[in-house]
Protein backbone atom coordinates (compact mmCIF):
# COMPACT_ATOMS: atom_id res chain seq x y z
CA UNK A 1 0.00 0.00 0.00
CA UNK A 2 1.31 3.18 -1.00
CA UNK A 3 -0.16 6.78 0.21
CA UNK A 4 0.15 9.48 -2.47
CA UNK A 5 1.21 12.88 -2.13
CA UNK A 6 -0.85 15.39 -0.93
CA UNK A 7 0.50 19.16 -1.05
CA UNK A 8 -1.13 22.10 0.76
CA UNK A 9 1.59 24.62 0.96
CA UNK A 10 2.01 28.29 2.35
CA UNK A 11 4.88 30.60 1.46
CA UNK A 12 7.14 31.53 4.85
CA UNK A 13 9.77 34.35 3.69
CA UNK A 14 12.03 35.52 6.63
CA UNK A 15 15.52 37.22 6.57
CA UNK A 16 18.43 35.99 8.80
CA UNK A 17 21.58 37.06 8.58
CA UNK A 18 21.76 38.67 5.65
CA UNK A 19 19.65 35.65 3.81
CA UNK A 20 16.33 35.48 2.12
CA UNK A 21 14.90 32.49 2.60
CA UNK A 22 11.16 31.55 1.12
CA UNK A 23 9.87 27.70 2.90
CA UNK A 24 7.24 26.21 1.53
CA UNK A 25 5.07 24.09 3.75
CA UNK A 26 2.28 23.05 5.46
CA UNK A 27 2.55 25.51 8.28
CA UNK A 28 -0.85 26.62 9.78
CA UNK A 29 -0.50 24.06 12.58
CA UNK A 30 2.26 26.09 14.23
CA UNK A 31 1.46 29.47 13.34
CA UNK A 32 -1.65 29.32 15.51
CA UNK A 33 -1.42 31.45 18.37
CA UNK A 34 -2.17 28.93 20.94
CA UNK A 35 -0.33 25.77 19.49
CA UNK A 36 2.71 28.13 19.10
CA UNK A 37 2.44 29.39 22.82
CA UNK A 38 2.04 25.39 23.73
CA UNK A 39 5.48 24.56 21.50
CA UNK A 40 7.09 27.29 23.67
CA UNK A 41 5.81 26.65 27.39
CA UNK A 42 6.68 22.71 26.62
CA UNK A 43 10.50 23.96 25.27
CA UNK A 44 10.15 26.25 28.92
CA UNK A 45 9.24 23.05 30.87
CA UNK A 46 12.45 21.45 29.71
CA UNK A 47 14.15 24.69 29.96
CA UNK A 48 13.42 26.67 33.13
CA UNK A 49 16.42 29.33 32.49
CA UNK A 50 16.60 29.64 28.66
CA UNK A 51 16.86 33.00 27.53
CA UNK A 52 15.84 32.33 24.11
CA UNK A 53 13.32 30.51 24.62
CA UNK A 54 11.20 32.57 27.87
CA UNK A 55 12.28 35.54 25.19
CA UNK A 56 10.48 33.83 22.25
CA UNK A 57 7.59 32.78 24.87
CA UNK A 58 7.64 36.16 26.14
CA UNK A 59 6.88 37.78 22.40
CA UNK A 60 4.41 34.75 21.69
CA UNK A 61 2.27 36.05 24.94
CA UNK A 62 2.43 39.37 24.03
CA UNK A 63 1.17 38.83 20.64
CA UNK A 64 -1.61 36.84 22.22
CA UNK A 65 -2.87 39.70 24.10
CA UNK A 66 -1.88 37.76 27.64
CA UNK A 67 0.03 40.43 28.98
CA UNK A 68 1.09 39.14 32.35
CA UNK A 69 2.46 36.61 31.40
CA UNK A 70 4.34 38.28 28.54
CA UNK A 71 6.02 40.79 31.30
CA UNK A 72 6.66 37.58 33.24
CA UNK A 73 8.68 36.04 30.39
CA UNK A 74 10.27 38.47 29.18
CA UNK A 75 11.58 40.02 32.80
CA UNK A 76 13.30 36.61 33.24
CA UNK A 77 14.71 37.01 29.89
CA UNK A 78 16.28 40.19 30.60
CA UNK A 79 17.56 39.83 33.47
CA UNK A 80 19.37 36.85 32.39
CA UNK A 81 20.79 38.69 29.15
CA UNK A 82 20.66 42.32 29.05
CA UNK A 83 21.72 42.25 25.81
CA UNK A 84 18.78 40.31 23.85
CA UNK A 85 17.35 43.29 22.03
CA UNK A 86 13.65 42.01 21.32
CA UNK A 87 13.61 40.79 24.68
CA UNK A 88 14.00 44.37 25.97
CA UNK A 89 11.67 45.72 23.00
CA UNK A 90 8.69 43.21 23.44
CA UNK A 91 8.94 44.08 27.11
CA UNK A 92 8.78 48.08 27.06
CA UNK A 93 5.52 47.37 24.57
CA UNK A 94 4.39 44.51 26.84
CA UNK A 95 4.87 47.77 29.96
CA UNK A 96 3.19 50.12 27.45
CA UNK A 97 0.24 47.90 27.14
CA UNK A 98 -0.12 47.58 30.96
CA UNK A 99 -0.18 51.31 31.10
CA UNK A 100 3.04 51.47 33.09
CA UNK A 101 4.81 54.26 31.15
CA UNK A 102 8.05 54.19 33.38
CA UNK A 103 8.80 50.22 32.96
CA UNK A 104 8.05 51.24 29.18
CA UNK A 105 10.89 53.63 29.29
CA UNK A 106 13.38 51.34 31.13
CA UNK A 107 12.61 48.45 29.39
CA UNK A 108 13.53 50.90 25.61
CA UNK A 109 16.29 52.33 27.12
CA UNK A 110 17.62 48.87 27.48
CA UNK A 111 16.49 48.47 23.61
CA UNK A 112 18.50 51.57 22.71
CA UNK A 113 21.66 50.48 24.71
CA UNK A 114 22.32 47.18 22.10
CA UNK A 115 19.22 47.32 19.40
CA UNK A 116 20.36 47.75 15.76
CA UNK A 117 17.31 48.78 14.00
CA UNK A 118 17.72 52.43 13.21
CA UNK A 119 13.87 52.67 11.84
CA UNK A 120 13.24 51.21 15.72
CA UNK A 121 15.59 53.57 17.24
CA UNK A 122 13.90 56.93 15.82
CA UNK A 123 10.68 55.75 16.99
CA UNK A 124 11.65 54.72 20.60
CA UNK A 125 14.12 58.29 20.67
CA UNK A 126 10.72 59.98 19.86
CA UNK A 127 8.33 57.64 22.54
CA UNK A 128 10.54 58.90 25.00
CA UNK A 129 8.98 62.26 25.69
CA UNK A 130 5.32 61.51 25.26
CA UNK A 131 6.51 58.69 27.93
CA UNK A 132 7.83 61.20 30.01
CA UNK A 133 4.48 63.32 29.58
CA UNK A 134 2.45 59.77 30.82
CA UNK A 135 4.62 58.89 33.43
CA UNK A 136 4.01 62.63 35.29
CA UNK A 137 0.23 62.50 34.99
CA UNK A 138 0.25 59.03 36.12
CA UNK A 139 2.33 60.23 39.05
CA UNK A 140 0.44 63.54 39.73
CA UNK A 141 -2.58 60.95 39.95
CA UNK A 142 -0.93 58.54 42.33
CA UNK A 143 -0.05 61.61 44.38
CA UNK A 144 -3.49 62.98 44.87
CA UNK A 145 -5.07 59.77 45.45
CA UNK A 146 -2.09 59.15 48.71
CA UNK A 147 -2.59 62.74 49.58
CA UNK A 148 -3.22 61.98 53.34
CA UNK A 149 -0.42 60.54 53.62
CA UNK A 150 2.06 62.40 51.83
CA UNK A 151 0.36 65.88 53.20
CA UNK A 152 1.14 64.77 56.49
CA UNK A 153 4.93 65.20 56.65
CA UNK A 154 6.24 68.41 56.43
CA UNK A 155 8.12 69.36 53.33
CA UNK A 156 11.88 70.90 53.53
CA UNK A 157 12.39 74.77 53.84
CA UNK A 158 14.99 74.33 51.28
CA UNK A 159 13.05 72.41 48.65
CA UNK A 160 10.92 75.71 46.93
CA UNK A 161 7.49 75.72 44.52
CA UNK A 162 7.47 78.51 42.26
CA UNK A 163 3.41 79.08 41.49
CA UNK A 164 2.27 80.81 38.30
CA UNK A 165 1.95 84.36 38.84
CA UNK A 166 -0.98 86.22 37.90
CA UNK A 167 -1.18 89.26 35.66
CA UNK A 168 -3.17 92.18 35.55
CA UNK A 169 -3.63 94.88 33.11
CA UNK A 170 -4.58 96.67 29.51
CA UNK A 171 -2.29 94.43 27.48
CA UNK A 172 -3.69 90.87 26.93
CA UNK A 173 -0.51 89.65 24.99
CA UNK A 174 1.43 90.17 28.30
CA UNK A 175 -1.35 87.24 29.82
CA UNK A 176 1.61 84.13 29.00
CA UNK A 177 4.34 86.21 31.56
CA UNK A 178 2.09 84.62 34.34
CA UNK A 179 3.67 81.16 33.48
CA UNK A 180 7.33 82.35 31.56
CA UNK A 181 8.12 84.95 34.23
CA UNK A 182 7.70 81.69 37.34
CA UNK A 183 9.73 79.53 34.86
CA UNK A 184 12.60 82.55 34.97
CA UNK A 185 12.18 82.57 38.71
CA UNK A 186 12.25 78.04 39.02
CA UNK A 187 15.04 78.20 36.59
CA UNK A 188 17.27 81.30 38.34
CA UNK A 189 16.17 80.01 42.12
CA UNK A 190 17.40 76.64 41.15
CA UNK A 191 20.73 77.61 40.43
CA UNK A 192 21.53 77.69 44.10
CA UNK A 193 23.12 74.29 45.15
CA UNK A 194 21.62 75.02 48.63
CA UNK A 195 17.89 74.85 47.16
CA UNK A 196 15.63 72.21 45.82
CA UNK A 197 12.91 73.50 43.42
CA UNK A 198 10.27 71.55 41.71
CA UNK A 199 9.97 71.27 38.20
CA UNK A 200 7.03 74.49 36.93
CA UNK A 201 5.83 71.37 34.84
CA UNK A 202 5.33 68.76 37.27
CA UNK A 203 3.74 71.57 39.87
CA UNK A 204 1.71 72.74 36.72
CA UNK A 205 0.35 69.32 36.32
CA UNK A 206 -0.35 68.83 39.85
CA UNK A 207 -2.58 72.42 40.10
CA UNK A 208 -4.47 70.80 37.21
CA UNK A 209 -5.14 67.73 38.12
CA UNK A 210 -6.00 69.63 41.58
CA UNK A 211 -8.38 71.76 39.89
CA UNK A 212 -10.01 69.03 37.61
CA UNK A 213 -11.15 67.57 40.97
CA UNK A 214 -12.42 70.43 42.60
CA UNK A 215 -14.16 72.35 40.01
CA UNK A 216 -13.03 71.73 36.60
CA UNK A 217 -11.66 75.29 36.66
CA UNK A 218 -7.59 76.55 36.08
CA UNK A 219 -7.14 78.74 39.20
CA UNK A 220 -4.09 78.59 41.46
CA UNK A 221 -5.29 80.41 44.49
CA UNK A 222 -3.52 79.97 47.79
CA UNK A 223 -5.24 77.44 49.17
CA UNK A 224 -4.68 75.26 46.06
CA UNK A 225 -1.12 76.12 45.53
CA UNK A 226 0.16 75.34 49.62
CA UNK A 227 -2.62 71.78 49.28
CA UNK A 228 0.15 71.26 45.67
CA UNK A 229 3.30 72.11 48.07
CA UNK A 230 2.24 69.61 50.67
CA UNK A 231 1.56 66.92 48.21
CA UNK A 232 4.80 67.88 46.74
CA UNK A 233 6.95 68.04 49.97
CA UNK A 234 7.57 71.57 49.43
CA UNK A 235 8.34 73.76 52.87
CA UNK A 236 7.91 76.85 50.98
CA UNK A 237 6.16 78.21 48.09
CA UNK A 238 6.17 81.44 45.64
CA UNK A 239 3.36 83.10 44.66
CA UNK A 240 3.45 86.83 43.37
CA UNK A 241 1.46 88.86 40.79
CA UNK A 242 2.83 90.85 37.35
CA UNK A 243 0.67 94.39 37.22
CA UNK A 244 0.86 96.77 33.98
CA UNK A 245 1.42 100.30 34.86
CA UNK A 246 1.52 101.95 31.46
CA UNK A 247 4.74 100.75 29.39
CA UNK A 248 5.85 99.76 33.18
CA UNK A 249 5.66 96.14 34.73
CA UNK A 250 5.58 95.67 38.70
CA UNK A 251 6.10 92.10 40.33
CA UNK A 252 5.89 91.05 43.68
CA UNK A 253 6.36 88.03 44.80
CA UNK A 254 5.78 86.66 48.42
CA UNK A 255 6.91 83.65 50.29
CA UNK A 256 4.92 81.34 51.49
CA UNK A 257 5.27 78.64 55.12
CA UNK A 258 3.96 75.46 53.54
CA UNK A 259 3.32 73.87 56.90
CA UNK A 260 1.37 76.99 58.27
CA UNK A 261 0.46 78.60 55.15
CA UNK A 262 2.12 82.19 56.60
CA UNK A 263 3.66 84.62 54.30
CA UNK A 264 7.32 84.47 55.95
CA UNK A 265 8.38 87.34 53.30
CA UNK A 266 8.14 89.35 50.03
CA UNK A 267 10.02 90.50 46.94
CA UNK A 268 9.17 92.93 44.74
CA UNK A 269 10.14 95.16 41.62
CA UNK A 270 9.32 97.59 39.02
CA UNK A 271 10.66 98.47 35.56
CA UNK A 272 10.11 99.26 32.55
CA UNK A 273 8.38 96.56 30.04
CA UNK A 274 11.72 96.45 27.91
CA UNK A 275 13.81 95.87 31.04
CA UNK A 276 11.48 92.28 32.01
CA UNK A 277 14.52 90.36 32.33
CA UNK A 278 15.93 92.91 35.20
CA UNK A 279 12.79 93.19 36.16
CA UNK A 280 12.65 89.29 37.17
CA UNK A 281 16.91 88.89 37.95
CA UNK A 282 16.05 91.94 41.18
CA UNK A 283 12.88 89.62 42.33
CA UNK A 284 15.06 86.66 42.10
CA UNK A 285 17.72 87.63 43.82
CA UNK A 286 15.59 89.41 46.52
CA UNK A 287 14.03 86.11 47.06
CA UNK A 288 16.96 84.69 48.12
CA UNK A 289 18.03 86.75 50.86
CA UNK A 290 13.95 86.34 51.41
CA UNK A 291 14.75 82.51 51.72
CA UNK A 292 18.11 82.65 53.64
CA UNK A 293 20.40 81.81 50.83
CA UNK A 294 23.71 82.92 50.11
CA UNK A 295 24.98 82.75 46.28
CA UNK A 296 28.25 82.07 45.62
CA UNK A 297 29.97 83.96 42.88
CA UNK A 298 29.58 81.42 40.38
CA UNK A 299 25.76 81.31 41.11
CA UNK A 300 25.49 84.81 40.96
CA UNK A 301 27.08 85.02 37.79
CA UNK A 302 24.76 82.38 36.01
CA UNK A 303 21.82 84.27 37.43
CA UNK A 304 22.57 87.55 35.82
CA UNK A 305 22.41 85.76 32.61
CA UNK A 306 19.55 86.94 30.74
CA UNK A 307 17.82 83.94 28.71
CA UNK A 308 17.07 85.51 25.10
CA UNK A 309 18.05 89.15 24.08
CA UNK A 310 14.33 89.70 22.55
CA UNK A 311 11.29 90.50 24.70
CA UNK A 312 9.35 89.36 21.40
CA UNK A 313 10.87 85.99 21.36
CA UNK A 314 10.01 85.55 25.13
CA UNK A 315 6.72 86.38 24.79
CA UNK A 316 6.31 83.69 22.23
CA UNK A 317 7.87 81.09 24.51
CA UNK A 318 5.85 81.94 27.47
CA UNK A 319 2.48 81.32 24.98
CA UNK A 320 4.18 78.10 24.01
CA UNK A 321 4.26 77.05 27.56
CA UNK A 322 0.29 77.57 28.07
CA UNK A 323 -0.32 75.81 25.05
CA UNK A 324 2.48 72.88 26.51
CA UNK A 325 0.33 72.48 29.55
CA UNK A 326 -3.09 72.43 27.72
CA UNK A 327 -1.39 69.65 25.97
CA UNK A 328 -1.28 70.91 22.12
CA UNK A 329 2.16 70.19 21.52
CA UNK A 330 2.44 70.99 17.91
CA UNK A 331 0.50 74.49 18.34
CA UNK A 332 3.11 75.01 21.15
CA UNK A 333 6.33 73.86 19.42
CA UNK A 334 4.87 76.43 16.33
CA UNK A 335 5.29 79.40 18.82
CA UNK A 336 8.83 77.77 20.17
CA UNK A 337 10.14 78.17 16.32
CA UNK A 338 8.92 81.36 16.45
CA UNK A 339 10.67 82.66 19.38
CA UNK A 340 13.56 80.46 18.31
CA UNK A 341 13.73 82.49 14.82
CA UNK A 342 13.41 85.71 16.51
CA UNK A 343 16.47 84.71 18.62
CA UNK A 344 18.57 81.66 17.53
CA UNK A 345 20.55 81.28 20.48
CA UNK A 346 17.49 81.11 22.98
CA UNK A 347 18.59 77.80 24.35
CA UNK A 348 15.30 77.30 26.17
CA UNK A 349 13.08 78.08 23.64
CA UNK A 350 15.21 75.16 21.45
CA UNK A 351 14.87 72.73 24.18
CA UNK A 352 11.39 73.35 24.34
CA UNK A 353 11.04 73.13 20.75
CA UNK A 354 12.67 69.64 20.33
CA UNK A 355 11.00 68.41 23.39
CA UNK A 356 7.63 69.28 21.95
CA UNK A 357 8.31 68.19 18.42
CA UNK A 358 9.28 64.45 20.09
CA UNK A 359 6.35 64.67 21.52
CA UNK A 360 4.14 65.04 18.49
CA UNK A 361 6.65 62.46 16.87
CA UNK A 362 5.90 60.39 19.42
CA UNK A 363 2.08 59.88 19.85
CA UNK A 364 2.13 58.59 15.93
CA UNK A 365 4.28 55.52 17.41
CA UNK A 366 2.16 52.32 18.07
CA UNK A 367 3.09 48.59 18.25
CA UNK A 368 2.08 48.35 14.55
CA UNK A 369 4.58 50.76 13.57
CA UNK A 370 7.36 49.34 15.50
CA UNK A 371 6.96 45.97 14.38
CA UNK A 372 6.55 47.00 10.87
CA UNK A 373 10.50 48.36 11.98
CA UNK A 374 11.70 45.43 12.41
CA UNK A 375 10.78 44.16 9.28
CA UNK A 376 14.28 42.93 6.98
CA UNK A 377 15.95 43.05 10.36
CA UNK A 378 17.43 40.20 12.33
CA UNK A 379 15.70 41.28 14.96
CA UNK A 380 12.42 40.98 13.28
CA UNK A 381 13.05 37.33 12.28
CA UNK A 382 13.61 36.84 15.80
CA UNK A 383 10.22 38.15 16.44
CA UNK A 384 8.62 36.12 13.79
CA UNK A 385 10.23 32.88 15.12
CA UNK A 386 9.04 33.71 18.49
CA UNK A 387 5.39 34.18 17.07
CA UNK A 388 5.39 30.61 15.35
CA UNK A 389 6.54 28.56 18.69
CA UNK A 390 10.39 29.03 17.59
CA UNK A 391 13.29 29.48 19.62
CA UNK A 392 16.60 30.71 18.98
CA UNK A 393 18.05 26.95 19.26
CA UNK A 394 16.13 26.22 16.36
CA UNK A 395 15.87 29.30 13.89
CA UNK A 396 19.30 31.14 14.52
CA UNK A 397 21.46 29.77 12.19
CA UNK A 398 21.11 30.65 8.45
CA UNK A 399 18.30 28.16 7.41
CA UNK A 400 17.31 26.92 10.98
CA UNK A 401 13.58 28.73 10.33
CA UNK A 402 12.99 27.33 7.49
CA UNK A 403 14.41 23.39 8.54
CA UNK A 404 12.20 24.09 12.48
CA UNK A 405 8.99 24.82 10.25
CA UNK A 406 9.64 21.15 9.05
CA UNK A 407 10.19 19.59 12.12
CA UNK A 408 7.58 20.80 13.80
CA UNK A 409 5.21 19.34 10.59
CA UNK A 410 7.32 15.92 10.04
CA UNK A 411 10.15 15.08 12.50
CA UNK A 412 11.48 12.67 9.47
CA UNK A 413 11.33 15.05 6.72
CA UNK A 414 14.19 17.04 8.14
CA UNK A 415 16.33 14.34 9.09
CA UNK A 416 19.38 12.84 7.14
CA UNK A 417 18.82 9.44 5.21
CA UNK A 418 19.63 7.66 9.02
CA UNK A 419 17.27 9.30 10.15
CA UNK A 420 19.49 11.51 12.35
CA UNK A 421 18.38 15.08 12.96
CA UNK A 422 19.59 17.62 10.41
CA UNK A 423 23.07 19.74 11.95
CA UNK A 424 23.39 22.68 10.33
CA UNK A 425 26.66 23.51 8.92
CA UNK A 426 26.88 27.25 9.08
CA UNK A 427 28.05 28.74 13.45
CA UNK A 428 24.97 29.64 15.30
CA UNK A 429 24.18 33.12 16.09
CA UNK A 430 21.40 35.39 18.21
CA UNK A 431 20.28 37.03 15.39
CA UNK A 432 18.78 39.72 18.25
CA UNK A 433 22.63 40.00 19.68
CA UNK A 434 22.50 43.49 17.69
CA UNK A 435 25.74 42.88 15.33
CA UNK A 436 23.57 42.64 12.50
CA UNK A 437 22.82 45.25 9.98
CA UNK A 438 20.07 47.05 9.90
CA UNK A 439 19.52 46.29 6.12
CA UNK A 440 21.22 43.63 5.25
CA UNK A 441 22.29 42.62 1.62
CA UNK A 442 19.32 39.87 0.70
CA UNK A 443 20.27 36.69 -0.88
CA UNK A 444 17.35 34.45 -1.70
CA UNK A 445 17.20 30.88 -1.80
CA UNK A 446 13.88 29.22 -2.05
CA UNK A 447 13.40 25.38 -0.07
CA UNK A 448 10.26 23.60 -1.10
CA UNK A 449 9.34 20.91 1.36
CA UNK A 450 6.67 18.07 0.28
CA UNK A 451 4.53 16.98 3.11
CA UNK A 452 3.00 13.45 2.48
CA UNK A 453 0.01 12.23 3.69
CA UNK A 454 -2.52 9.57 3.43
CA UNK A 455 -5.15 10.19 1.29
CA UNK A 456 -8.39 8.82 2.92
CA UNK A 457 -10.26 5.84 1.24
CA UNK A 458 -7.44 5.43 -1.23
CA UNK A 459 -5.18 2.31 -1.00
Amino acid sequence: MRSRPSLSTIGVTLAIGGVSLTAVACAPAIREPVEAIARLERARADRPTSEPVLRSLGVAYYKAGRLGDARGSLEQAVSLDASDAVAALYLGMTAEALDDPSAARAAYAGYLRVGRASRVRGQLEARFALLAQQELARQTKEALAHEVGVSDVDGSPTTVAVLPFSFSGADSSLRPLERGFAELLTTDLARSSKLTVVERIRLQALLDEIALHESGATSTADGSGVRAGRILRAGRLVRGSIVQQGDHLRADAVVVDVPTSVASGSASDAQALEQLFTLEKNVALRLFETLGVTLTTAERNAIEQRPTRSLAAFLSYSRGLELEDRGRFDDANTLFRDALRLDPAFGAARDKSREARSISAGSQVSPATIERGLRGTDEGAVASAAAAGLTESSADATGGVAHALADGLNPSAAGNASGAPHTPTQPQKDPSSGTGADNPTRRSAHITITISQPQPGRP
